[in-house]
């Protein structure tokens, strides 16, 4: 347990959820879960529009993570984020979207369920 807004390691998956979304995903050999408050696939327009308030928490979150990322990943390092449910590891991505960690617009970012998010150093 922790008071940080974001924790990394494993919660709810096991080890043949990380082996399918590490499979059918990502390029990086390693899977953590990220725990966030609220999920990153509500920023995105869509929930801006009909949910502002869950929009703004999701934004606050994300950009707590990239500022987290930022002091772990050197230049030219990156992570892969895939947002799903339990048991949705080797569904079919619904989308792909890249982050600069460097210079990106939180305003533009667009993050659904099952959307591929690699973000970049």
């Amino acid at each position: 347990m922790t008071d940080e807004p974001i924790e990394i390691g494993y919660f709810f998956s096991d080890e043949n959820n990380r082996s399918d979304v590490q499979k059918k995903h990502f390029t990086t050999q390693n899977v953590y879960e990220i725990e966030l408050p609220n999920p990153i696939w509500n920023v995105n327009y869509y929930q801006k529009k009909n949910s502002p308030h869950n929009y703004k928490k999701s934004k606050r979150d994300f950009i707590a993570l990239c500022d987290l990322l930022k002091q772990y990943l050197k230049t030219g390092e990156y992570c892969e984020i895939y947002p799903c449910w339990l048991g949705e590891e080797l569904e079919s991505k619904e989308g792909n979207f890249i982050i600069r960690l460097d210079y990106y617009n939180i305003d533009e970012i667009e993050i659904y369920e099952k959307c591929l998010v690699r973000i970049e150093k």
